[in-house]
């Protein structure tokens, strides 16, 4: 647990870094206010309050590089995803005392804390939202209604805005005022993975035999595979990092997973063969597809080995896929160029998938 001193950090930074990006919004200074929340993450979800000022100069410097971009181009790219794998980059060379040699179980380490801290912080945030609206509703309704007004109106605007990230880093605070207690959640979260993988294998299995009986419009089919996948990651790499011998010694686990690993592969190949035949797909998609067909082919191949052996195999390729990832995606953002792949079809997105589905209307007419 951190101390009341390194809490204070933490909320002081926040505050700070909630002043300067609403005056840089005030005065249009857009690159400004995304170079002051790049570092307010960076520094407050990489904090232990170990080596403060070179946590300090090296968020200052990796919220520099990610911003630069914003100063000759703009794009409708969503970086969001290439942001958190910088995140983890920046975590583990932190946690590893500033060494650029990088450890995976770190990185591993990286992706959950900031997973559930950011789960914490949003929670938290929109717990005190709900606190605010009842307390300045109670002052409207007895003739105050200047802070209803202030923070509910679009006058109030940029101080909503201000209360919305002040509110998100003190949630990040106290979540790191509990860290003990997330490893405890995130153990609890990892092991419940092993009890749901024969679901997510059946599961998997069932959608990949209606796709044969079903005409599906392609951005479902990518949307579901997109979704199994991402999923299956998360299952086989909390697998590997887990750490439990007792769970790796269980035979049918392992076969289980030695399967899957091929099965993912062959939903990976699915949803590429529909985004690149029927999907007009942009620079970011584009750089997601192919990733994650090298990542298919990798969990595949380590299939073929011993449990020590796929770990390393699945670790090394993780930890070069990752770089290459951020690498191309930084090109994207940075680069004046913008093309489409088969721009004359319709526009691959998820969102559309997801909006498919939720209205049942996944099957074309």
């Amino acid at each position: 647990m951190l101390a009341n001193k390194n809490t204070w950090i933490l909320n002081l930074t926040g505050l700070i870094v909630s002043i300067v990006t609403i005056v840089a919004l005030s005065l249009q200074l857009y690159i400004v206010a995304d170079f002051t929340l790049l570092y307010g993450f960076l520094f407050t979800l990489s904090y232990n309050g170990q080596n403060n000022l070179r946590l300090l100069g090296s968020s200052l410097f990796v919220a520099l590089i990610l911003a630069l971009p914003g100063l000759w181009i703009s794009n409708h790219v969503k970086p969001q995803f290439f942001y958190f794998l910088v995140y983890c980059f920046h975590y583990t060379y932190h946690h590893s005392g500033n060494r650029w040699k990088m450890s995976y179980t770190l990185f591993f380490e990286a992706a959950w804390n900031g997973i559930l801290v950011l789960l914490v912080a949003v929670l938290f945030s929109l717990a005190s939202a709900v606190l605010i609206f009842c307390a300045s509703f109670l002052f409207s309704s007895q003739g105050s209604p200047y802070v209803f007004n202030l923070i509910y109106t679009s006058t109030g605007r940029l101080f909503q805005l201000f209360l919305t990230w002040l509110l998100l880093f003190i949630g990040i605070s106290v979540a790191q005022n509990n860290m003990k207690t997330l490893h405890q959640l995130r153990f609890i979260l990892i092991t419940t993975m092993y009890y749901l993988l024969p679901i997510l294998v059946l599961t998997s299995a069932v959608v990949l035999i209606l796709l044969w009986h079903i005409d599906l419009n392609p951005n479902v089919i990518i949307t579901v595979f997109f979704e199994l996948t991402i999923l299956g990651i998360l299952f086989l790499n909390a697998y590997y990092q887990d750490g439990s011998d007792e769970l790796k010694r269980m035979v049918w686990l392992n076969w289980l997973l030695r399967g899957y690993k091929v099965f993912l592969l062959i939903m990976i190949l699915i949803a590429n063969y529909y985004a690149f035949r029927y999907m007009s797909i942009e620079p970011s998609q584009l750089i997601y597809l192919t990733i994650s067909l090298f990542l298919g082919w990798l969990y595949a191949y380590s299939a073929f080995f011993s449990d020590e052996k796929a770990q390393k195999i699945i670790e090394n390729g993780n930890k070069c896929l990752v770089i290459v990832f951020i690498v191309a995606f930084y090109l994207v953002i940075a680069s004046p160029f913008n093309f489409t792949v088969n721009k004359d079809k319709a526009p691959l997105s998820l969102w559309h998938g997801v909006d498919s589905i939720s209205k049942g209307d996944a099957q074309e007419h």
